[in-house]
């Protein structure tokens, strides 16, 4: 069998070439599609239903004639837990666009250290290979999630800024470096 030679991100960084170049800005939908890949709006539900049932159980009194419940702090927990889910998401998403906004006219750029947002020749931002998780697949972009220490981050690289051979090769060395999620 022939060995087809993808280019790894191992021989960028030996050689100091560049693996894959995106130029491009990721649009709302895409950002709100890559946080649901990610699992980001899974996690902010879970994050409501335990601050409901925490207030909820606030409203709750136990004592030797039986129990009671203030049913305006239950009522105020589930109200409060559903305007925070519905709001979290929708600010989650703007912030996101604003910090993209910081790196306009910024490439990504993957290569055998990470992947960085390079602007003028210069590294705004790079993010090591070490420092990421995993990735997730979408018919319309990657999702690559990271971390150190307790914040969470994610990078969305859409597959419409990429010819089909350079999306195919981003998968591959995605599917190289992480683990799928």
């Amino acid at each position: 069998m022939e060995d087809n030679d993808i280019w790894q991100p191992q021989q960028a960084r030996a050689t100091g070439e560049i693996a894959l170049r995106i130029t491009g800005s990721v649009e709302k939908n895409e950002f709100r599609e890559g946080l649901k890949a990610a699992g980001m709006f899974r996690r902010l539900r879970w994050l409501a239903a335990a601050g409901a049932l925490f207030i909820a159980l606030l409203g709750v009194r136990v004592d030797e004639e039986g129990g009671s419940v203030n049913v305006g702090l239950v009522a105020a927990a589930v109200v409060g837990a559903a305007v925070f889910a519905l709001l979290a998401s929708r600010q989650i998403v703007t912030h996101a666009l604003r910090a993209q906004q910081a790196y306009e006219g910024a490439e990504c750029v993957v290569d055998g250290a990470g992947i960085a947002a390079v602007r003028d020749g210069a590294d705004i931002k790079r993010l090591g290979w070490d420092v990421m998780t995993r990735y997730h697949e979408t018919p319309n972009l990657y999702v690559v999630v990271g971390g150190s220490g307790r914040r969470t981050w994610l990078m969305v690289l859409p597959k419409r800024l990429l010819t089909a051979p350079d999306a195919e090769l981003l998968g591959a060395v995605l599917d190289s470096r992480l683990r799928r999620g």
